[in-house]
């Protein structure tokens, strides 16, 4: 029974992440088309801790660094916490762009 109890843990671990996973790239597009440099940054940070904790704790699970790796791929959860630092960078150029010039500069 406990091994069962301990499947059952991992399955609902497991669900829990992919769930993470789409709440977090629903906040990435929310953060995104509010353009919001601090929301994005905070996505990017999430999605970051939760590929470590996947590697940490599962890294055979499909969407862990070593096992997308083995098929040639990123984890999604990776490439949510590039999208974020990318479209955060965007921003911050963007914004330094349509900073009127100092006089003497």
């Amino acid at each position: 029974m406990t091994e069962h109890q301990d499947t059952r843990g991992m399955f609902d671990r497991l669900l829990a992440l992919n769930v993470a996973y789409h709440v977090l790239a629903a906040a990435l597009y929310n953060a995104k088309v509010r353009e919001h440099a601090e929301d994005l940054g905070t996505v990017e940070r999430l999605a970051g801790e939760h590929i470590a904790a996947i590697d940490r704790t599962a890294p055979a699970y499909e969407h862990s660094t070593q096992s997308a790796q083995a098929r040639g791929q990123t984890s999604i959860f990776t490439m949510l916490a590039h999208q974020a630092h990318t479209r955060r960078a965007i921003l911050h150029h963007e914004h330094a762009c349509t900073q009127p010039m100092l006089e003497g500069s």
